[in-house]
């Protein structure tokens, strides 16, 4: 078994591969990763182990230059799933010799593996100094359809009463794909009320020239009085959708529009025969977001950050040093750095709400 790097040549061959494995998620996609080439200006990585001519594996890898050093994520931004995808225990084990020579040299100033929520957790772990823990949360929908009463009975009592709740209040939800400036613009202000760090203008203004409307992603929009109150960016990739950026404006907070999006998008997604919704990762701390997420019939499914950090100055940067040299890109978990600081974003940001 040999390694390649991936070329334009291989993309077909290597997203056929992508599409055999019931466990691939977005994040792998060549379509996601020239998106976060152009969002994030940093370059790839993406290792095959080979066989005969034929994919066996693979890895990928997103990298960026800084002060520091050279700091790879497998994957950066807002906790995207990487790590090793292999059907063969061959296979993975040379992916994974490959990481850790990276990880280890030299060049390298830090290297993040986030692992994948499908996969079970392997015996074999990367090249590590820390590890950094957070609570998947999947849906299962593969047993159901999209009947109304088959969604009710996977979901708790009180997100069914927030879905009557808003269409009572005379809401509607339904796919409008034209709406990423609203969303972009209700994004930036729920992420401010709770001092997070919104995802840039650029994030909305490019994904079209990425990615496919209707097919990779798809934004919901709830309205009330014919007005958008309510959107949800959702990604879909071979069996998983991906729930990534929703947003609410607050003054219609009390009509429940986000439940009726949710509502209508697993509705549909049920159709068109996705098995699993990742509602994404959440902190251990976050029991707020975790319970609202198991409000719609989600299982616990526990993955991690393998941590490895080769230029130990960088134990001695505060978080606002790292964000400022590396933005979007994981280095390091800040309670392991010595110093403590202040982390004063540009655009107040968080995945979950």
């Amino acid at each position: 078994m040999e390694i390649k790097l991936l070329t334009p040549g291989l993309y077909k061959q290597y997203n056929d591969f992508l599409l055999c494995d019931p466990n691939s998620l977005f994040y792998y996609t060549t379509q996601y990763k020239d998106f976060l080439k152009e969002l994030l200006s940093c370059k790839e990585e993406y290792f095959l182990a080979v066989e005969n001519d034929k994919i066996k594996g693979v890895l990928p890898l997103l990298y960026i230059e800084g002060k520091y050093g050279r700091v790879y994520n497998s994957l950066p931004y807002y906790g995207s799933n990487g790590g090793i995808l292999a059907g063969e225990e061959g296979a993975f084990e040379v992916l994974l010799e490959c990481y850790n020579k990276i990880a280890r040299s030299n060049q390298t100033a830090a290297t993040t593996l986030v692992t994948n929520p499908l996969l079970k957790q392997k015996h074999l772990t990367p090249a590590h100094d820390f590890i950094d823990t957070r609570m998947g949360q999947i849906t299962d929908l593969k047993y159901i359809g999209q009947a109304n009463e088959e969604i009710f009975s996977l979901i708790d009592s009180s997100a069914r009463r927030n879905i009557r709740k808003a269409i009572k209040s005379g809401v509607t939800a339904k796919i409008d794909n034209q709406q990423s400036e609203f969303l972009s613009g209700i994004h930036k202000e729920n992420m401010k009320v709770i001092n997070g760090r919104a995802k840039k203008d650029k994030f909305f203004e490019i994904i079209d020239q990425h990615l496919i409307a209707g097919q990779d992603y798809n934004i919901y929009i709830a309205r009330k009085n014919n007005k958008p109150i309510s959107a949800l960016l959702l990604f879909y990739y071979n069996q998983t959708v991906e729930y990534f950026v929703p947003a609410t404006d607050i003054k219609h907070k009390n009509s429940q529009p986000m439940a009726l999006i949710l509502f209508q998008a697993m509705k549909d997604a049920c159709e068109k025969g996705y098995k699993w919704w990742n509602w994404g990762g959440t902190w251990l701390t976050q029991e707020g977001v975790r319970r609202f997420k198991k409000k719609w019939g989600s299982r616990d499914k526990p993955y991690f950050y393998y941590v490895a950090v080769n230029n130990k100055k960088i134990l001695e940067l505060t978080k606002q040093d790292i964000l400022n040299e590396y933005n979007d890109f994981f280095v390091i978990p800040f309670n392991e750095l010595k110093h403590s600081g202040e982390v004063k974003y540009e655009t107040p940001v968080k995945k979950d709400s």
